[in-house]
């Protein structure tokens, strides 16, 4: 380990790198989807989660307010290939709402070419959108963030987003959803069809689908009506190489490639929400690792879908900060695409 790292660091050091390496990671996956950007060298050969990137992005943008701008211009040009429900179905709690609920009502502003107004009144107590703009005056703030509790100044579109190439790999959510509509069978194929296993349990693809488990279990079934998903005792099938023919994909192997997106962003998110906490840095190293061990075990779960298994209470005390750090790093690795 490098002898910058671990407990010795900062809470600030170490938030600045986390957030360099996450909106790093957020860029190159956007800009291969249309975000006006400079795509990375090597092309992203898994397939995207749409609605579990854009929520990350709208945590992780707030400290690259471009970042964030760029995003919702996307939105708004490419807002029929989204599944509100399912992105309202990810939030995991009012930040996340408050976010989501703002982009969307930008979003639909926009869309509809709404004219400039104030609102009605706003609340006195809100909240910074960025981390390092200081908010606007009252009559420069916009409104659709701010009936949600977020203090920005007006935004309008910067028009250089473009609609995403549906043959890339990373695009293959937005493929099957021109081909199946924007719902619950979408995702239900795209899982059957990234995952390489003969047999996907239902509990794997409901948590890969977003959806809730009954809507999960009537989409199977249509599926399964339809004659395209086989119904088997360890879980679900389809046929790769049909499914292969039809899409013009060279051959089965070929399909994109299958990545536990929403486990591994919420736990990013989570991380880089507590580390933005400025009381961090006035805690002594003890407690600041001990704040990090809670934060950890609220989010093991997650976790163990890109890390191996972390064992909180096996490192003691202060040096406990070492371990979450390396974790850290470790899933910051995982999504790919960063210097981490």
């Amino acid at each position: 380990m490098s002898p910058t790292l671990g407990w010795k660091m900062t809470a600030a050091a170490l938030r600045d790198e986390v957030a360099q390496a996450l909106q790093t990671f957020a860029w190159a996956e956007w800009s291969q989807l249309g975000v006006s950007g400079s795509p990375p060298r090597e092309r992203e050969e898994r397939a995207i989660d749409p609605e579990a990137l854009l929520l990350f992005t709208l945590e992780i943008g707030r400290g690259e307010p471009r970042l964030f701008d760029e995003v919702l211009d996307w939105l708004a040009l490419n807002e029929p290939l989204v599944s509100v429900q399912r992105l309202r179905n990810l939030c995991a709690g009012p930040e996340d709402r408050a976010l989501v609920g703002a982009a969307l009502d930008w979003s639909k502003r926009t869309r509809r070419r709404l004219p400039h107004s104030p609102g009605p009144p706003f609340a006195d107590d809100l909240q910074p959108l960025f981390f390092a703009v200081p908010p606007p005056a009252r009559d420069q703030l916009d409104p659709e963030f701010a009936k949600h509790g977020l203090a920005r100044s007006w935004l309008e579109p910067s028009g250089k987003s473009r609609a995403p190439h549906i043959r890339e790999p990373i695009s293959f959510a937005f493929r099957l959803r021109r081909l199946l509509g924007v719902g619950v069978r979408a995702e239900v194929l795209r899982t059957l069809l990234t995952i390489r296993a003969h047999q996907v349990p239902g509990k794997v693809i409901a948590d890969s689908a977003g959806f809730a488990q009954r809507n999960v279990r009537e989409g199977l079934a249509q599926l399964h009506e339809a004659g395209v998903v086989a119904s088997q005792p360890a879980g679900y099938s389809t046929n790769v190489a049909v499914w292969a023919a039809l899409l013009e994909i060279e051959t089965a192997p070929s399909m994109p490639f299958h990545f536990d997106w929403i486990p591994t962003l919420r736990a990013l998110t989570r991380i880089h929400r507590w580390l933005q906490r400025p009381t961090l840095d006035d805690l002594s190293p003890y407690l600041r690792a001990s704040q990090a061990r809670t934060l950890a075990t609220e989010i093991d779960g997650d976790l163990r879908s890109v890390v191996a298994p972390l064992d909180v209470y096996a490192t003691r005390g202060a040096d406990f900060w070492d371990t979450f750090a390396d974790v850290t790093r470790a899933a910051i690795r995982a999504v790919g695409h960063t210097t981490a």
